[in-house]
């Protein structure tokens, strides 16, 4: 247990100095069906990245975004370079409905498969479209639905920025923890991730704590025992050369 502990605090004391790097991250829920049960992002220009699963066909996800009149609009879509999403065809993947301030709705389907990797979390991914543009004020309502059983990302804004605030959320400290419970659970056993639970045989952040190892990327604990080999070598030279004085 404490070294699971260990593992978690590591990676989330390794992200300010990595922030500039990565979105903010954002777990949605199951309870988050529409955009108005959904977070709000106050500031749409922020960089962040809202995770999520939609667990059967037309299921739904939603949120939404504040923007000011001539702000940069982006939004893309993602999935996880993973079975069942990546080997689905493109009319079962998710998409997005995008409704701006003035109630023009948007459509924003598969167009792209483009696949890279989120250094950061060890993670790896698959843009399926992106939509840039300029916002006019007001509040834009976004969401996410499909055909298949699938999880997704939604990234929005590219100013990087971390710890801002966002409204209608109870689940924020989840962060990176929560991040890897989504990526490593497939979409037909996910299940809603809150800070609290509801009695409900729901995962808590505890349970995230307490779960297995093997939830956590090779590549983010070869990382964190890299640091402290490090600072053990740093430690050594240092009475070394003090014992030559």
């Amino acid at each position: 247990m404490i070294k699971k502990i260990f593992l978690v605090f590591a990676l989330f004391a390794l992200f300010p100095a990595t922030a500039a790097k990565a979105h903010d991250p954002i777990i949605l829920t199951a309870e988050q069906s529409t955009p108005i049960d959904g977070p709000l992002l106050v500031d749409g220009t922020i960089s962040f990245a809202l995770y999520g699963s939609l667990e059967k066909s037309d299921d739904t996800r939603g949120f939404r975004v504040k923007f000011n009149d001539g702000d940069p609009l982006y939004i893309s879509l993602l999935i996880p370079d993973l079975a069942p999403e990546n080997v689905i065809d493109d009319a079962e993947l998710p998409y997005l409905e995008v409704v701006d301030p003035s109630g023009t709705k948007t459509k924003l389907e598969t167009t792209e498969r483009i696949k890279f990797p989120e250094p950061f979390t060890g993670t790896n991914y698959v843009r399926l479209v992106e939509q840039v543009g300029v916002a006019t004020t007001g509040t834009y309502s976004i969401t996410i639905t499909g055909n298949s059983p699938a999880r997704f990302t939604v990234s929005v804004g590219q100013k990087e920025q971390f710890g801002t605030p966002v409204e209608n959320i109870d689940n924020r400290a989840l962060g990176v923890a929560g991040v890897m419970a989504w990526y490593e659970t497939t979409p037909d056993t996910q299940m809603t991730v809150t800070d609290e639970g509801s009695g409900s045989g729901e995962p808590t952040a505890k349970n995230l704590l307490d779960s297995e190892e093997d939830n956590f990327p090779n590549t983010a604990v070869i990382l964190i025992f890299g640091i402290v080999a490090l600072a053990g070598v740093g430690l050594i030279i240092k009475k070394r050369s003090q014992s030559l004085k």
